[in-house]
């Protein structure tokens, strides 16, 4: 089990405004690129894996629901709002869809990693790819609760037309590194979470927002660029929490 222990180290915090937090991100995030980029594409490597052993066993076929879905867009059921039934309609869809969530909420802790392999470039430590999988040893219960939460607070985003979804990620983007670095439970980081970004609202809106617009532009650029710019989305969120609490404390591996 690991902690944070009582001595500070020599790190850099940025002033609580957006351009300080948004170049201290960038700074932290180049230091340790291409660890990110590795980590990056190994969950999507085992997300591919997973979906390839997955899908035959509940009786998916992926080529056979892109099909079905193009045809449901030929015939108009996309315009008439039946797209989303038809799609459900389709053998083994529902359950792969079931599958795939819980392999994210699986996965939801090396994110940590990212956030704990950026406090160890920013306080001048060696990075490895252990240092990416904190989360699977320190509250990978906590990290999973809390990914569940979120998950649940971005479904009803996406339901209410997708744009809640930018003002609702504000309240949760300090989650992570208070389970992180204070050990707090997942309900506990949600309300440190809600709490902070409640009095700091504008700051954090901007930089959570313009982070997941670099994220989705890795999207756009022909996919493959989702390795490169995903990690910045954590690169930021620690940042936020070292301008509003402090460079976080040194990690201790401590008996329990």
């Amino acid at each position: 089990m690991e902690n944070f222990s009582e001595f500070e180290l020599q790190g850099t915090a940025p002033q609580r405004n957006f351009s300080d937090i948004i170049g201290h991100a960038f700074n932290t995030y180049v230091k340790i690129i291409g660890w990110s980029i590795l980590v990056t594409l190994l969950t999507v490597v085992v997300s591919i894996i997973f979906s390839a052993i997955s899908g035959p066993l509940v009786g998916y076929n992926a080529l056979e629901s892109q099909a079905e879905m193009e045809e449901l867009m030929r015939d108009g059921s996309f315009a008439s709002g039946n797209f989303v039934s038809a799609m459900m309609g389709i053998p083994g869809y529902m359950e792969s869809i079931l599958l795939s969530t819980v392999l994210s909420l699986l996965m939801y802790p090396v994110y940590a990693g990212y956030v704990n392999a950026m406090h160890r470039a920013n306080t001048g430590q060696n990075v490895s790819l252990r240092d990416f999988f904190i989360g699977f040893r320190q509250n990978t219960l906590q990290f999973i609760i809390f990914g569940l939460i979120m998950a649940i607070a971005m479904v009803i985003g996406l339901m209410l037309c997708v744009i809640p979804v930018f003002f609702i990620i504000p309240f949760f983007f300090l989650g992570i590194p208070f389970i992180l670095f204070e050990n707090a439970g997942a309900i506990d980081a949600l309300k440190k979470s809600f709490s902070t970004a409640g009095s700091n609202y504008g700051t954090i809106l901007a930089v959570s927002f313009v982070s997941l617009i670099i994220t989705v532009a890795g999207i756009i650029l022909c996919g493959i660029g989702i390795l490169l710019t995903a990690p910045f989305f954590y690169a930021a969120m620690y940042s936020v929490y070292c301008a509003y609490f402090g460079v976080p404390r040194e990690t201790q591996t401590v008996a329990r």
